[in-house]
């Protein structure tokens, strides 16, 4: 089930509220069998973190919350306790931009920290946003005003200095994925693509 965060960004609020409740009945059984929760795009951590307080009862935010984790953050917690980190792939030149939501969580550094342990060469965009900014860059009437904000990030990525060229660029989230790809960036991988090992 979708995390409920675009409604939510809508002011769609019981619409977003239904689905969050659909989320954690889907995801209960798992947490009642000891599992951990892993998410892949940064929007919906956060709401499982933050906006899921007020859209579902106490016990089921909590325990949600608790037992969540984004992606990377999840990788670098089990190379910190022992994984073995020569099972991921490394030795990329990487142009890497966080989402939003990872540096409202804080969680930029452990995508950072687990590219550099494999052996990836990282600089990290210091770009506070992409210019997508959740749903609104997709809106046809907003579509300048974002490639004008994403104008900065390119300039960071491909511009004359050189800090970014030669490099892969890769984005956490969708929307920035999207927009990066709309900058004329090929490509454009999740970091966890980046470690995954190659499927043979």
């Amino acid at each position: 089930h979708e995390s409920g965060r675009a409604p939510l960004s809508q002011g769609m609020i019981e619409t977003s509220r239904t689905q969050a409740e659909r989320v954690y009945d889907a995801l209960a059984p798992a947490l009642d069998a000891g599992r951990d929760v892993v998410v892949v795009e940064p929007s919906d951590i956060a709401m499982f973190r933050n906006e899921y307080a007020r859209l579902l009862d106490d016990a089921a935010y909590e325990r949600l919350a608790a037992n969540s984790y984004e992606g990377m953050e999840y990788v670098y917690g089990l190379l910190e306790n022992g994984a073995d980190a020569d099972a991921l792939v490394g030795g990329d030149d990487v142009a890497y931009h966080g989402h939003c939501q990872q540096r409202t969580l804080d969680l930029v550094g452990y995508t950072e920290a687990v590219l550099r342990r494999v052996g990836h060469d990282v600089i990290t965009s210091d770009v506070e946003c992409c210019g997508m900014a959740g749903s609104f860059g997709y809106k046809s009437e907003y579509y300048e005003l974002s490639m004008d904000v994403g104008a900065d990030l390119h300039e960071q990525f491909a511009g004359d200095d050189g800090r970014g060229a030669d490099r892969r660029v890769a984005a956490s989230g969708a929307s920035c994925h999207e927009q990066l790809l709309a900058l004329a960036f090929e490509g454009v991988p999740h970091p966890i693509e980046l470690v995954a090992p190659r499927r043979r």
